[in-house]
C-alpha cells in the first residue's frame, strides 16, 4: 500500500521556507538610521525637487516605472 507523501513533502518545504526567512541582523555597515545625502529627482510638474526642501519633515519616496 502507497503510503501519501503529501502532508510530509509540505512539512518539509514549510520547514525550508520559514528557515529562509529568518530575521538576520543589520550588517554593522548598514546605513539604517543615518542622514540620507542631499539628491535632487525630477517631479512631475517637470521640474527638480530636493531632498533638503524637505529639511527636518519625513520624506517618502516613491518610484513609478512610468509607460512611455
Amino acid at each position: 500500500m502507497k503510503k501519501n507523501t503529501l502532508p510530509v513533502s509540505l512539512f518539509f518545504v514549510l520547514v525550508l521556507i520559514l528557515t529562509a526567512c529568518a530575521s538576520q541582523p543589520a550588517p554593522q555597515d548598514s546605513l539604517v538610521g543615518s542622514t540620507a545625502p542631499d539628491f535632487k529627482l525630477d517631479n512631475t510638474l517637470g521640474g527638480q525637487t530636493s531632498l533638503s526642501e524637505y529639511g527636518g519633515t519625513p520624506v517618502l519616496l516613491f518610484f513609478h516605472m512610468a509607460v512611455g
